[in-house]
């Protein structure tokens, strides 16, 4: 059974079971930044529901988040004419991304807890 994750892509000297192993990639981070864009599309509805204050700090951590995710998505998108680029590299630049957007995002979930807790 294959796992969908980047710790089960391995690169391989063999060039034709490089392109499986990349699909499963790409399919992996396309579903990921998906569960991402619909979190951040929810810290966006609680910015618009927040008071003026809470909501203008939410809504700026949110676009980063955002930000970071629309960078990732593009990354994303380049990855399939990158066939004969090193998978190892390109996992690790993503890896990267998702780690950034993970950053924003909590920033932005900070902002929410720490509001709730007054």
């Amino acid at each position: 059974m294959t796992t969908n994750t980047p710790e089960a892509a391995s690169v391989t000297s063999d060039e034709n079971s490089t392109e499986p192993v990349q699909r499963d990639l790409v399919e992996w981070l396309s579903a990921a930044l998906d569960v991402w864009r619909t979190k951040i599309d929810e810290l966006l509805v609680q910015a618009d529901l927040a008071s003026k204050d809470l909501s203008d700090e939410l809504r700026s951590r949110a676009s980063t988040a955002e930000n970071a995710y629309l960078a990732a998505r593009k990354r994303l998108s380049e990855l399939p004419r990158d066939a004969g680029a090193n998978l190892e590299t390109m996992r690790a630049g993503m890896e990267s991304l998702l780690t950034d957007l993970r950053h924003a995002y909590e920033s932005a979930e900070s902002v929410i807890r720490a509001r709730s807790s007054e």
